[in-house]
């Protein structure tokens, strides 16, 4: 039997396909290296997949809802806070100047443009019901009667908080029966009633607008019982008369500047 040539071309093919797989004599091959080579595609074979231009699209859309709902509700939050504190000083304001005008409504007084309009006697009423309205005779001390003892200084006072810092009286007794306020000359007081109930109204303030720190009061004028009644219990009731009051506020100090008519209605 003949031996083969080993240089026949199918040798050869033997050979390399051999030299291939387990490198040539004198190679040591490198398994680790095949086994990780295997099932790899060259680099230039590799390819990213692109995203749709309409999938950046939506998300795009749906980052910018999100952020304009964050904003959104800053918005609202803010907006309601600021609201609500309007609302709060507002009604805070309201009820500073019922309190205020309380002495002229429940006095009646008469309407009038100027301060040097008001009668002397209407001014010191108004001014010792201030006083009174306020509970602000803790410490006056009462005559043989009972009677508190209001100095004439305190009236000046209060007259001034009332009608401005120019306004001065020309003390004498007012009023009457038991809203009599009687001046004892030699002593400078005023001798009160202890027990007040002659109150002509009660008032109740609709509208309210400013002006250059000028505040126009629309006020209506209730019986005190009727305005208890309103209060407590959600009452609707139609009032007997209403006044448009002008407030001047400086420094959070208020001066009522006039008083005058307005129709029913309005």
């Amino acid at each position: 039997m003949s031996k083969k040539n080993k240089n026949s071309p199918r040798e050869k093919h033997n050979e390399e396909i051999i030299n291939e797989l387990f490198g040539s004599e004198g190679e040591t091959p490198d398994i680790e290296t095949d086994i990780t080579d295997l099932g790899q595609q060259p680099e230039e074979d590799v390819k990213v997949a692109r995203i749709p231009a309409k999938q950046k699209f939506y998300f795009g859309f749906a980052i910018f809802i999100v952020v304009m709902a964050v904003v959104g509700f800053g918005t609202c939050i803010r907006f309601s806070v600021v609201g609500v504190k309007a609302l709060v000083e507002n009604t805070s304001l309201k009820n500073e100047f019922t309190r205020f005008i309380l002495p002229a409504v429940a006095t009646d007084i008469s309407p009038y443009q100027n301060e040097s309009e008001i009668p002397n006697s209407v001014k010191i009423n108004c001014s010792i019901w201030h006083i009174l309205l306020e509970e602000n005779y803790a410490d006056y001390r009462s005559d043989v009667a009972g009677e508190y003892l209001i100095p004439e200084y305190d009236v000046g006072v209060a007259c001034k908080a009332l009608f401005g810092g120019d306004s001065t009286l020309d003390h004498q007794t007012v009023g009457y029966g038991e809203a009599r306020f009687t001046y004892d000359a030699e002593r400078h007081v005023y001798s009160c009633p202890r027990s007040l109930r002659n109150l002509s109204y009660a008032p109740r303030i609709t509208d309210m607008s400013i002006n250059d720190g000028v505040y126009v009061l629309r006020v209506e004028y209730l019986p005190p019982s009727i305005s208890m009644v309103a209060d407590n219990l959600g009452v609707e009731t139609d009032p007997d008369k209403i006044m448009e009051y002008t407030i001047s506020r400086v420094d959070k100090k208020n001066t009522l500047v006039s008083v005058k008519f307005l129709e029913l209605g309005r």
